[in-house]
């Protein structure tokens, strides 16, 4: 039974709530003790569901053969995985709040993780996730119902060289 149609959907669901809520920039909203507990809990879920659907791709019967199709779709899956996988990570490491007697390595990390939830920087690393989601559920779809299914990404597939 091939397992990676079933697992797609969660992650895309995780990710993208996620993705809105990021983009919420009410002060408001941001000014909630529980705002951040609420996107912390939505990446790492959707990451993990991110990183499942990587590896239930690996095994699908339906997805081998090497095509260009096919390799262009596992590619992007796993640059999804890798951003929203770099965004769970900055929220676990500020969630835990290391001690400041760590090593200069693991402070190092701690800051890279820390600026990675700038806003400036932020922002433009959710809409370039939502915008690999967008396409990666574009490849997959092209996988089962072909390359002119869908006008509005029509461009993106020539581009890819796919179409």
């Amino acid at each position: 039974m091939d397992l990676h149609p079933l697992v797609i959907h969660y992650p895309i669901a995780f990710l993208t709530t996620y993705v809105v809520f990021e983009l919420v920039r009410i002060r408001k909203i941001l000014a909630l003790p529980y705002w951040f507990h609420i996107k912390m809990t939505l990446v790492v879920i959707g990451e993990l569901g991110a990183i499942a659907t990587v590896i239930t791709a690996q095994f699908s019967t339906e997805l081998r053969g090497g095509n260009m199709l096919v390799d262009r779709y596992k590619l992007f899956i796993i640059i999804t995985a890798l951003i929203f996988g770099m965004l769970a990570f900055a929220y676990v490491f500020k969630f835990t709040d290391p001690n400041s007697d760590q090593s200069g390595q693991s402070r190092a990390l701690t800051t890279w993780f820390h600026f990675i939830l700038k806003p400036f920087v932020l922002i433009p690393l959710v809409i370039t996730g939502l915008f690999f989601i967008i396409v990666s559920g574009g490849l997959f779809g092209a996988t089962i119902y072909g390359t002119h299914f869908d006008p509005f990404l029509a461009p993106i597939f020539k581009l890819l060289k796919v179409y």
